[in-house]
């Protein structure tokens, strides 16, 4: 809602070329790296995530509601009100004549959330300019696409952590809590380093479209006739 997403989609496309091999499989181009490469290599990036709230009414009861759907909404995520700031806001986004106003309000929660579930699945979600995939809420504007498959949501013996990250607004998942010298997001969950024994698994590749050299993930072993980048691991059926 009060996202500042923006970037060159020439740059971002230069970029992506340099991306499309996962850090697991060490491209020879890696990007330089950027304030998140003072990450340990071995530490665990958090859970990072953003709430919006609006509420509406005369200003100190829409600036509460505004707070309140938005740490209503975190706390459904498992944060407590601690592990969040306020980010934006608050702002007046509606005036009405009779003086009643619409505001709003954009936290950012970073920790480790209460998750009850063991899993979470990993959807893809488009929009013109991006391919997205998380097991959280996708932003506004991006339609969903379909399941990849799914991820654990705490460490299990043979995985790895996934995270998501972005590039001048393309977002791209990686197993590098550095995200290969991009923008980190946030942390998706745990894949498999390689196939479990015993469970149905599939394969998670990242890809590049021909056309446009937007990244995306997929379970299809030929990137669904696209650009083939290697594979970042494997996620459970």
């Amino acid at each position: 809602m009060l996202r500042r997403i923006a970037g060159s989609a020439a740059l971002a496309g230069a970029l992506a070329l340099a991306l499309v091999t996962p850090a697991n499989a060490a491209p020879a181009n890696a990007p330089a790296p950027s304030a998140f490469a003072e990450r340990s290599v071995g530490a665990v990036g958090p859970v990072q995530l953003y709430f919006g709230g609006v509420g509406g009414g005369p200003y100190n009861i829409a600036e509460a509601a505004a707070h309140r759907t938005a740490l209503d909404q975190a706390a459904a995520k498992g944060f407590t009100a601690g592990q969040c700031r306020l980010t934006a806001g608050p702002a007046v986004v509606t005036s009405l004549p009779n003086g009643y106003v619409q505001v709003a309000v954009e936290y950012l929660c970073t920790g480790e959330p209460i998750v009850t579930s063991p899993t979470f699945v990993l959807y893809r979600y488009h929009k013109k300019s991006d391919t997205l995939s998380t097991t959280w809420n996708a932003p506004v504007s991006y339609q969903l696409q379909g399941p990849l498959g799914t991820l654990h949501t705490s460490e299990a013996p043979g995985t790895q952590p996934l995270y998501l990250c972005q590039v001048r607004g393309d977002h791209f998942s990686t197993t590098d809590v550095n995200c290969e010298g991009q923008t980190y997001v946030t942390r998706l969950g745990w894949l498999y380093s390689s196939p479990p024994a015993g469970v149905g698994s599939l394969p998670l590749l990242r890809c590049l479209r021909n056309e446009d050299r937007q990244i995306f993930e997929s379970h299809q072993t030929n990137c669904e006739g696209q650009i083939i980048g290697g594979t970042l691991g494997y996620v459970l059926a």
